[in-house]
């Protein structure tokens, strides 16, 4: 034990920068999630899950499972996938403050080591967190209220500048109109919106994918944390649900 005490190693403390995720890892989990998607709604058609009633723990303890099998699939469905790990959903976080020590993303998303910089590597992953969106569950609640919120108040994510939302869209709600309900009046100021919510690449299977940046008001070290960029991947089933429209949200597809 004294030789591990008296050792070059430091215990550096808890992250007290941002630590910078390059987008080609987030497009790299984007494409997994895709796949896993496709597999899923494969086994809603041949009647082996109701996407229609399943609530969000099961459709995304499915998901998990679907990731799983990717990842250890030797034909490399998702090419890239191996580069990372995941672990089991409702992995406890603690937030930026340590107030609330029991915090547990959807999912989360480990690459290699040196891939993202940081001193802590429990911290500098990429956090998903997963809302259905339908009648029952209104963007300015589950979506936002209940899920983008804790990325802008430093519960997940806030050592790093990028997440990720996935919404299981049941009803006809699209991106971009669909998350205007966030985006404007007080709700804009809440949620910290910062510019234009903005197109990004597309997933391996067409998904479309856009982004919104946010600002952030906690203090990491003895300075303002940077904003955090939020990609926004929806997921549909092969038919709606629901004929219900999201607030603002027009004819599209």
């Amino acid at each position: 034990m004294s030789g591990l005490m008296t050792g070059s190693w430091q215990r550096p403390g808890p992250p007290e920068r941002v630590s910078t995720i390059c987008p080609s890892l987030m497009i790299l989990v984007e494409n997994a999630l895709s796949w896993a998607w496709r597999v899923l709604l494969s086994d809603v058609a041949d009647g082996k899950f109701s996407l229609c009633s399943a609530k969000e723990d099961e459709i995304t303890e499915q998901i998990q499972v679907i990731l799983g099998e990717l990842h250890a699939a030797e034909s490399a469905p998702v090419e890239g996938f191996s580069l990372l790990s995941f672990g089991g959903r409702d992995g406890a976080m603690r937030s930026y403050d340590r107030r609330h020590l029991d915090l547990q993303p959807d999912l989360t998303f480990y690459p290699l080591r040196e891939s993202i910089p940081t001193t802590n590597t429990i911290f500098a992953g990429i956090f998903v967190e997963c809302k259905p969106v339908d009648s029952n569950h209104p963007l300015s609640g589950a979506y936002c209220k209940e899920g983008l919120a804790r990325f802008i108040r430093g519960d997940y994510a806030w050592a790093v500048d990028r997440a990720l939302m996935v919404g299981y869209v049941r009803n006809r709600c699209w991106l971009p109109s669909g998350l205007l309900a966030c985006a404007r009046g007080a709700a804009a100021q809440e949620y910290g919106f910062s510019g234009a919510i903005e197109e990004a690449a597309k997933t391996c299977l067409g998904d479309k994918v856009f982004r919104s940046v946010h600002r952030r008001s906690f203090v990491l070290g003895e300075r303002p944390v940077e904003p955090i960029a939020l990609d926004h991947l929806w997921l549909y089933p092969a038919s709606p649900c629901e004929v219900t429209r999201c607030r603002g949200t027009g004819a599209g597809a």
